[in-house]
């Protein structure tokens, strides 16, 4: 018995090893799954750190090509044409984005397509003759003939004709001081009589008309600073003070205003308008040493192809005060929101423009080139209709049916399109911006369809800003607020000129004296798209 007993115990105690060999194996088990677990967080957190820091690395590539494009690329947004396989094709930045297998294929495909058609159109344009003969000397030109004589003796020859040739020539700028005199007579009453003085735009100066215009045309017309300019009066001898000439500038300004003005009381009776703004810094500022940046407000009139610019201190809502006291029904621009008050306001319309959309695609490019490249192949069919309107000379109800025919089926499926990619993309993408950009303005981008006199864009009022931001280059900033209104006067005027091919040089001339004659009631007559010498 005690022998069965001892054995019983052993046994016993086995099995109670074994039990604590289980469980020290079990809790080895569990400390490596515990390890395990720490590991897979760890490689987690990792791993999310590794996608965090892929974006990063693909928003700076994104960055990177945008300032390369800015830098060195082509400003134009116009699609190109295909590749000629030909060439050499030179990649800096490679696409961020990852394309799959079947994605890659197609757009091989298309690229296959596409260098096939570009083939096509190379044989074309050959097959071409292409004329390049030199065009005519305008015949309204004046002619200063010079006779060239052969060195020879001539006596006895006979003349049988000549031969010329034609060149451009230029005659320096000459700079030379007007009299006027008037004579003074007694008459046989004893009366004395003279002439009066003509209408002069700043009687209190030694300026003429002449060179008044001359001035303000080469400063806002063609871009010359004052201070250029009278480095360039130095060289002819005449020795200008830079306050002289800037109190000449705002003596012209206020002569013509009445004509501003009228064209502001034109923009308030508009039903259309396109706007936009632009920086404008001045050197009038509350704190020392730095530059207030004020806004030049442009309004362009698309029934009288003219801007009309107003300078503001900055670039609130209270700047559309112009617009919303006027009769003015719709306003097409960018994004910013402050236009957003005309969709708020009864018998009011905010369009908005598919230029500064196809912008943010042709931005987003570099980053998911299929998406945006589909993107703007839509938009480059709008933008089709636009030329059949323009080429056919269509009448307004025949734009609008083709429009409603041809374009808005586009922009419901862009629509569709955007709804079903928008919560497909990256967060804070170039794409994701762009679609999100679109998408939230589809109400407004679409209803230039339903009436022919709307465009599909903005353009108009963009080209309108090139004339400030050359300025801007060349000029920097406006010395005063009042200064920056003086600009506005000029970028407005001028720049209808340059709208209705008219002579600014010529327009400026005959109204700083006709403006002063002129009943306001027919300021109307001098606006440059009505002017008549």
């Amino acid at each position: 018995m005690l022998e069965n007993e001892q054995t019983i115990r052993a046994k016993e105690q086995e099995i109670l090893d074994k039990k604590q060999e289980i469980l020290d194996k079990k809790q080895e088990i569990l400390a490596k799954e515990q390890e395990i677990y720490e590991k897979k967080q760890e490689a987690f957190e990792s791993k999310l750190e590794l996608i965090e820091a892929q974006e990063e690395i693909d928003r700076l590539r994104w960055k990177l090509v945008c300032l390369n494009r800015f830098c060195w690329g082509s400003s134009s947004e116009k699609r190109r044409l295909p590749l000629d396989p030909s060439q050499l094709s030179i990649c800096f930045v490679q696409s961020p984005q990852n394309v799959n297998i079947e994605q890659e294929k197609q757009k091989e495909q298309k690229e296959i397509e596409k260098d096939k058609e570009y083939s096509r159109f190379r044989k074309s344009f050959k097959e071409k003759k292409i004329s390049h003969a030199r065009k005519p000397i305008p015949s309204e030109l004046p002619r200063i003939s010079k006779i060239l004589e052969p060195s020879v003796d001539l006596s006895g020859a006979i003349r049988m004709g000549e031969e010329v040739t034609e060149r451009y020539a230029v005659q320096p700028r000459k700079l030379y001081v007007e009299q006027l005199v008037r004579p003074r007579y007694k008459l046989p009453d004893g009366s004395i009589v003279i002439a009066p003085l003509p209408t002069m735009a700043y009687p209190r100066s030694n300026a003429s008309e002449s060179a008044l215009t001359h001035i303000a045309v080469s400063k806002y017309a063609d871009h010359l600073p004052l201070n250029r300019q009278i480095e360039i009066f130095s060289r002819e001898g005449v020795h200008l003070s830079a306050s002289t000439v800037s109190n000449w500038m705002t003596a012209t300004a206020q002569c013509i205003e009445p004509i501003y003005n009228e064209l502001r009381e034109t923009l308030k009776a508009s039903r259309y308008v396109q706007a936009d703004e632009t920086p404008h810094k001045v050197l009038e500022s509350e704190k020392p040493g730095s530059l207030h940046q004020g806004y030049m407000w442009v309004f362009y009139l698309p029934h009288c192809k003219s801007p009309y610019i107003e300078y503001h201190p900055g670039r609130s809502s209270s700047a559309l005060g112009t617009l919303l006291s006027g009769k003015t029904e719709i306003v097409q621009s960018d994004g910013y929101a402050v236009y957003d008050v005309f969709d708020k306001l009864e018998g009011k319309m905010h369009l908005c423009c598919w230029a500064h959309v196809r912008r943010k695609f042709v931005e987003a490019e570099s980053y998911d080139p299929p998406s945006a490249r589909y993107v703007l192949d839509e938009i480059g069919k709008l933008y089709a209709v636009e030329d059949e309107i323009r080429k056919k000379e269509l009448t307004n109800a025949q734009a609008t049916n083709l429009r409603k025919e041809n374009a808005y089926p586009i922009i419901k499926g862009l629509e569709v399109w955007t709804t079903e990619n928008l919560l497909k993309t990256p967060p804070d993408s170039p794409l994701d911006k762009a679609i999100r950009y679109m998408y939230t303005r589809f109400e407004q981008l679409s209803h230039y369809v339903n009436d022919a006199e709307l465009a599909i864009d903005n353009n108009a009022v963009e080209r309108a800003i090139r004339p400030i931001t050359l300025s801007r280059k060349n000029c920097l900033f406006s010395g005063s607020h009042d200064a920056a209104h003086t600009a506005a006067i000029f970028f407005s005027l001028l720049g209808a000129c340059k709208e209705n091919n008219v002579n600014p040089t010529h327009w400026l001339m005959d109204c700083l004296t006709r403006v002063q004659n002129c009943d306001p009631k027919n300021y109307k007559e001098l606006l440059p798209h009505n002017w008549k010498k």
